[in-house]
């Protein structure tokens, strides 16, 4: 079991893609493959972007996408992984507290293993009516499987949904699932603002 760390410092995210540390699939996630029709005519927001392999993904769907990320290193490798696609692709290197983007301007947003519940409000505000959230990330049991995670950054069971009230779920669901080897416990949740 893992164990329990107080007042972690923050990672210095640069040095971690430097050093590969995200170094992991570089494919696109599961769940953003299985629904990302879903996204088809809408431009898209991606947060926490990291390497790039969903906008990459979305990009050979002919999908506009947005990249937010607050690493410079993983905006580079995401530009070289997105370089060669067809279909435009932009980045914003930024901090998610301070969501840049103005309300009703995006058709979807997606989300994978980030968590900042005080932006909730904000990312629904982003979304248009009628607008589609793809969003996976780390149950609190994922501690207990693997390493330790800060639980400030971790959902409890069933919070996700609690967290875009207003929003017509189209698919959820908590459980471990596989990526590279490695079980993952996660919320995932695809749903509709409403009109």
């Amino acid at each position: 079991m893992a164990q329990k760390r107080d007042n972690m410092p923050s990672p210095d995210w640069d040095e971690r893609y430097r050093t590969g540390f995200y170094n992991g699939a570089k494919s696109p996630h599961d769940l953003l493959v299985k629904f990302a029709g879903l996204f088809a005519g809408k431009r898209v927001l991606d947060i926490a972007t990291g390497r790039g392999a969903d906008m990459a993904y979305l990009a050979s769907c002919g999908i506009r996408t947005v990249g937010l990320e607050l690493s410079w290193e993983a905006t580079k490798l995401a530009r070289e992984g997105t370089g060669t696609q067809k279909f435009p692709t932009s980045f914003v290197q930024g901090d998610a507290r301070e969501l840049p983007f103005k309300k009703a301007s995006f058709g979807g947003i997606l989300i994978f293993f980030f968590l900042l519940r005080e932006i909730a409000q904000d990312i629904a505000e982003m979304l248009e009516p009628g607008g589609i959230l793809i969003y996976e990330t780390f149950l609190k049991k994922q501690n207990a499987v693997d390493r330790y995670r800060n639980p400030a950054f971790l959902l409890d069971d069933g919070e996700l949904l609690s967290l875009f009230p207003g929003f017509e779920p189209i698919y959820y669901e908590e459980g471990t699932h596989d990526r590279s080897g490695k079980p993952r416990i996660t919320a995932q949740l695809i749903a509709r603002k409403k009109i």
